[in-house]
């Protein structure tokens, strides 16, 4: 009977082991997620500051989920980059919160893959012009971004009332 308790025991310690280490993270992957999380903050700065420095943070072939009514499936960086730099030259942006970055997984594997998912609350602004008073409106987004081996992001997916946002702005 003690023979077969021991064993019993022993068996559990091990199924409790491989089921927790299971399940932790590998530290390469929160590496990666750190650094991903990093890219991520400074191209929001980049953003904020209206830089060119912005686009350095993608890859030659990234993309963007076209989210809004109406838009493409696919944006490549060509147009989202004619978009942005044409929405900076009539709205100013900056982050109200603090960037709430959590680790993405492998849609197929559910497992975290150095991803990047984040909730975030933007303030858009329009300054005054002779006809308008300046106005500015505030937008709760939720972002993803994937990225190549080099770092770079490659995929990015924006979900928020933006459209919302700029008609608040233009009325």
């Amino acid at each position: 009977m003690k023979h077969l308790m021991t064993g019993s025991v022993t068996g559990a310690v091990l199924l409790a082991l491989i089921a927790t280490t299971g399940c932790q993270p590998n530290a390469d992957v929160a590496v990666t997620f750190d650094a991903n999380a990093a890219t991520v903050s400074q191209a929001f700065a980049d953003f904020t500051a209206e830089s060119d420095d912005f686009f350095t943070h993608f890859s030659d072939d990234a993309t963007w989920g076209g989210n809004a009514v109406g838009s493409a499936d696919t944006l490549t960086l060509d147009v989202v980059t004619a978009g942005y730099r044409n929405m900076w030259s009539q709205y100013d942006y900056r982050m109200v919160t603090e960037a709430n970055m959590l680790p993405g997984v492998n849609p197929n594997t559910k497992m975290t893959d150095g991803s990047v998912r984040g909730y975030f609350r933007w303030e858009i602004s329009k300054a005054a012009t002779d006809s308008t008073e300046a106005r500015s409106v505030e937008v709760k987004l939720y972002e993803s971004f994937d990225f190549n081996a080099e770092g770079k992001i490659r995929w990015t997916q924006v979900y928020g009332d933006l459209a919302t946002a700029y008609n608040l702005l233009e009325e």
